[in-house]
């Protein structure tokens, strides 16, 4: 009876974790789709922009440990707290754009241009920072 229970428990979390990651990949197609139809990005098919934004999350959870290594670096330069969320904000665009720019030099079929590819990081450095400001 145990062993039912928690596998039952196992099958339900595994489920959940599943639509979970679903979730966040689909949103972050649907950014991004609704992002190059409106920068009028070529692509060859939207099963191109959907491997651009499972991509797209790969390499940005891939980057981020340096990222956050970078920002926790800035606490050692007794910067005041303007200068250091400028500085952090800065580094966050410039590891997005990073990641878009990898992105796109991976894919043959998505043409991004460099202000193009800005767009995608800014847009998302927005989103995160108002996804911070929520209260938990």
């Amino acid at each position: 009876m145990k062993l039912q229970t928690s596998t039952k428990r196992l099958l339900r979390l595994s489920a959940q974790y599943v639509l979970a990651a679903a979730a966040v990949v689909l949103t972050y197609y649907t950014v991004i789709f609704i992002l190059f139809f409106l920068a009028g990005t070529s692509y060859r098919s939207t099963a191109h922009v959907l491997l651009f934004a499972v991509l797209f999350l790969i390499l940005g959870l891939f980057f981020e440990p340096f990222e956050r290594l970078i920002i926790h670096s800035f606490t050692f330069f007794r910067t005041g707290k303007r200068l250091f969320i400028f500085l952090a904000g800065i580094v966050q665009l410039l590891f997005l754009w990073m990641t878009a720019y990898t992105t796109d030099q991976l894919m043959s079929d998505i043409w991004l241009s460099t202000t193009e590819e800005m767009i995608v990081a800014a847009v998302f450095l927005i989103l995160d920072k108002c996804n911070s400001a929520l209260p938990s």
